[in-house]
């Protein structure tokens, strides 16, 4: 045992205890384990940037998929696929929309969500709405884009694949939006 090794076990309240009842005995102190940058194994990342770029992404969604309008805007952050992480989800809802116009602009997104290479299901019951996903870093993007006919509100909602933030930070994110 080096003097190094022979200091940190005397230096320990429960190994220094056991080193004098037992002087016989070779006590071997292991240095820590390294700590992985995360649950997932990806590298953390900034919340703020990915939320503005998740955001904007909607708004593109948006003009894309209605092109008129001014909605309404809504975020919050939701828990992702590991501990460490977490989803950022965006809503844009437009009141006031025509039942015909509505429609059509559902019946044009499947077309419009595929070529920009979604995955794309339309429920046959049910309210009118669209649904779609595509594979991220962390799990899957998801996009439901819909109609309801009883509020004549249009509302498309964006939330992002998983984002590594650590847990203590994803647990702050997922606790401020409520």
């Amino acid at each position: 045992m080096s003097n190094a090794d022979a200091e940190s076990v005397m230096d320990d309240p429960f190994w220094s205890v056991v080193r004098r009842r037992h002087p016989d005995l070779d006590i071997v102190i292991l240095p820590p384990e390294p700590a992985t940058a995360a649950e997932s194994g990806l590298p953390l990342r900034a919340p703020e940037p990915f939320a503005e770029l998740e955001t904007s992404e909607a708004d593109d969604s948006w003009a894309r998929l209605v092109g008129h309008g001014m909605p309404v805007p809504a975020s919050r952050w939701i828990p992702g696929p590991t501990r460490d992480s977490v989803r950022h989800t965006v809503t844009l809802t437009l009141d006031g929309v025509s039942r015909t116009a509505g429609i059509g602009h559902l019946r044009e997104a499947g077309d419009l969500l595929t070529s920009d290479g979604w995955q794309v299901f339309i429920p046959p019951t049910g309210m009118p709405r669209v649904t779609a996903d595509r594979p991220g870093e962390l799990g899957a993007e998801s996009l439901l884009f819909g109609y309801a006919p009883e509020t004549e509100r249009l509302f498309l909602r964006l939330t992002s694949t998983g984002l590594t933030v650590g847990t203590s930070r994803a647990r702050e994110l997922i606790g401020s939006a409520s």
